[in-house]
């Protein structure tokens, strides 16, 4: 990773949209309601399918070889699929388009899945041993206690401003010796450490994605412990993610880099839209800067 170059690109690039965006307007304010993480997907469903998949993954592929391929996002879905037994019941938070829930249901017949989301998508064709409900994962009341083997969450929990209420719901609904996969995102350090520049980009990133801020790898890890659940394995993928965040600020460059453009299409697309198209210019520079880590997490509860 060329650390100093991204500081510097970071720099440059918020001195250049500051001259015709009026960037505050991005991150002030409360961006991460419920209200606000379903217009965000509803808005943004349309880039996600084209530039993410169009099968409905909607996470980052994990690219081992440092080339984007499109086989990379099936990365996260197996590592979940290594822990299934047959007779297990799976349990997705933010199961979004379905991809992942799919992917799994139709991989283990004799295992049964269940999906939570705020605004899932219609699906044709529902595998029998699959439920989708359309919630806030926050509260899983109609899961009783002990009672569901693995759960996972990819890209999804960033969104939750209180971390540890999911946390403590999870603890509740796992079996003992259960086990969580998370796939999110952390800042190496915290959020004030950082200088004006880097806050400003954490906090365009974060607010982009309708996320809560961005919260550091310590205080991330905090949350687990502090929920009961032991941290089994925590493993860096940023470098891995790379390809994918490239691939992405490439096609955000096109727009930003020619400010006529950025005018004209901004002035026409709704403010969510927009934030999404900084995120993906940003999103590269933060993670080869050695500022926003993504990471793999295998959480057991005792």
């Amino acid at each position: 990773m060329n650390t100093t170059y991204s500081i510097y690109q970071i720099h440059s690039k918020i001195d250049a949209m500051s001259k015709f965006l009026n960037l505050k307007k991005y991150i002030e304010g409360d961006k991460n309601t419920l209200d606000m993480i379903r217009s965000y997907y509803r808005i943004n469903h349309w880039a996600y399918r084209h530039y993410h998949s169009q099968d409905g993954f909607m996470h980052f592929r994990i690219s081992k070889n440092g080339c984007f391929t499109d086989e990379d996002v099936y990365q996260q879905p197996d590592s979940v699929s290594e822990l299934i037994k047959d007779g297990d019941f799976i349990l997705e938070l933010g199961c979004g388009q379905c991809a992942n829930l799919l992917y799994l249901a139709h991989s283990h017949p004799n295992a049964t899945f269940a999906g939570v989301d705020l605004c899932p998508c219609k699906v044709k064709d529902l595998p029998q041993n699959t439920t989708i409900y359309t919630q806030d994962y926050s509260s899983l009341a109609q899961f009783p206690d002990h009672s569901v083997d693995v759960v996972f969450a990819f890209e999804t929990l960033v969104h939750c401003s209180d971390k540890e209420k999911v946390y403590r719901e999870v603890f509740r609904v796992m079996k003992p010796g259960g086990r969580m996969i998370v796939y999110d995102y952390a800042l190496k350090d915290r959020y004030e450490t950082y200088d004006d520049y880097m806050k400003m980009a954490i906090s365009l990133i974060s607010k982009g994605g309708a996320s809560a801020l961005i919260e550091s790898l310590e205080e991330m890890n905090a949350h687990y412990v502090n929920c009961g659940l032991e941290i089994e394995k925590c493993v860096d993928f940023t470098k891995e993610i790379l390809p994918d965040l490239k691939h992405l600020e490439r096609k955000a460059t096109k727009i930003l880099k020619r400010p006529w453009l950025a005018k004209l299409m901004f002035g026409l697309l709704p403010d969510q839209g927009v934030a999404n198209i900084i995120l993906g210019y940003l999103g590269y520079n933060l993670g080869n800067a050695d500022v926003g880590t993504y990471r793999e997490w295998v959480l057991r509860k005792p």
